[in-house]
């Protein structure tokens, strides 16, 4: 490969196929050997890399997994140990197999595809029969029947090289198969795809569909995703009634609270509190979620970060500027250690947002405008119509009110497009003061009455007092 990193392929066996892993390790060693210098390269990755851990073991070799590239399982005669999972999982091999097919439709994740192997044996588990026949109807594709350990080594090498020759960038692709419980997991990770593209595409109503069914069938990524597009609605209480049901689960669930999805179940509860004005609150559950991340993990990262970003939010709020500058900055740093563009914009606007309470108008020009100018390369976003309404807040206070009607008209058309009714209640709230600066009092009548209106439906009592006070000096 052309920087020198092997692809990692993750080994996935029940507890009787000791020898084939073994085969497994010396057929990638061999393929190996036999490349040049700028060859694509391989390395098996499996449990045996996972150290010991407070958690339930399945769920540190799942984030295991979340780093490999591709899968390869072995089925033979057993199905595998019941590895404890909430998701009705009923081995390891079968939780290990469905985080992968999980994964390939993911855009964010390295995997790009799974190999199953069905070797010969007269009486396999009853699961593994199932599955194999599900398989042959639907993904046939996806696997291979092996006779011997000669066989296996032929068409695994077969398949290694086949992957070397299309190594390149991932492409998605979602999987329709149910595990031996029944709960269709990848719908439902489907589902909330679909749901959150929609959304973006401009069809709340269509993409909120998708997102609640998404979170009846799955679990707490998908529970988050759909609390996350009520609080954009405006509907906070049903949005803390579903962040619950996540943070249920990791409550209940033996191993599962030391983990980023824990954290970041934690996190939005405390995001939803801080938005409701409990800020001191927000504050202790967000110190205590960063104390549930134990990896150092990409998505540990991602979600490190988020939390973050909401705990500087937090002190800003109650005054600790200093804190807030800390929090920001860290996250920053850690964005552009791992080179996540998105997230990089994120903090310039958390920082801008602070040099506007501190008065330093033009340190927040500076980072609204550099967020802006990263965000211009990907589509339309809260974080863009975010963006755009900071700059205007800015200008305004500079005296620009007429330059920033662009950026307000911007973010009132994004937030509109992705359902975002507390942000348009916001963008339209400063379009109308910087239209009552610039001398527009009639579209500036007309663009608070719609910030109040949009501020009773969501029972927002702070959004319709700012949105009322306006009214009152703009008919004066």
């Amino acid at each position: 490969m052309a920087d020198g990193n092997p692809l990692r392929v993750f080994v996935a066996t029940p507890g009787d196929l000791a020898g084939e892993r073994t085969v497994v390790d010396t057929i990638i060693r061999e393929h190996n050997a036999r490349q040049g210098s700028d060859a694509t390269r391989f390395e098996m990755v499996g449990w045996e890399s996972v150290r010991g851990t407070a958690r339930r073991p399945q769920e540190a070799i799942n984030e295991l997994i979340g780093e490999c590239h591709y899968l390869v399982a072995l089925f033979k005669k057993s199905w595998g140990s019941e590895p404890g999972s909430p998701w009705g999982y009923t081995s390891g091999t079968e939780e290990e197999l469905f985080t992968a097919l999980l994964q390939l439709g993911q855009e964010d994740r390295p995997m790009r595809d799974v190999w199953v192997a069905f070797l010969q044996d007269a009486s396999p588990a009853s699961e593994i029969t199932k599955l194999r026949d599900q398989m042959s109807n639907q993904h046939s594709i996806m696997y291979e029947p092996v006779s011997d350990i000669r066989d296996l080594k032929t068409k695994l090498t077969q398949r290694l090289e086949a992957w070397a020759s299309i190594a390149g960038p991932k492409i998605a692709r979602h999987i329709n198969l149910l595990p031996s419980s029944g709960k269709d997991l990848i719908r439902a990770a489907t589902l909330r795809r679909d749901g959150e593209k929609l959304v973006e595409l401009g069809l709340p109503e269509n993409g909120g569909k998708n997102l609640k069914e998404a979170a009846v069938l799955g679990g707490p990524p998908e529970q988050l995703a759909y609390a996350k597009f009520l609080e954009h609605s405006g509907d906070l209480d049903t949005a803390q009634s579903v962040i619950q049901s996540a943070i249920d689960y990791f409550g209940k669930e033996p191993g599962t609270l030391h983990t980023p999805s824990a954290a970041e179940a934690f996190a939005a509860l405390a995001g939803l509190l801080r938005r409701k004005g409990s800020d001191r609150d927000a504050i202790g559950r967000l110190q205590q979620a960063l104390t549930l991340l134990k990896q150092d993990d990409p998505f540990a990262t991602v979600v490190r970060c988020r939390i973050l970003d909401e705990l500087g939010l937090a002190h800003q709020q109650v005054g600790e500027m200093d804190s807030a500058r800390r929090s920001f900055e860290l996250a920053l740093d850690k964005r552009r250690e791992v080179g996540d563009e998105v997230g990089i914009c994120q903090s310039l606007v958390n920082l801008a947002r602070l040099q506007v309470a501190m008065d330093d108008l033009g340190a927040a020009r500076k980072f609204a405008e550099e967020a802006l100018s990263g965000l211009g390369k990907f589509p339309p976003s809260a974080l863009l119509a975010n963006a755009e309404t900071l700059r205007a807040q800015v200008l305004l206070r500079l005296g620009l009110a007429a330059d920033a009607l662009e950026n307000t008209a911007r973010a009132i058309s994004i937030n509109r497009q992705i359902g975002n009714t507390r942000g348009e209640a916001i963008s339209l709230l400063v379009s109308a003061q910087c239209l009552r600066a610039s001398g527009d009092v009639p579209q500036a009548i007309a663009d608070a009455e719609q910030a109040l209106a949009l501020n009773e439906a969501m029972g927002n009592k702070f959004g319709q007092d700012r949105a009322r006070w306006l009214l009152e000096r703009l008919r004066e």
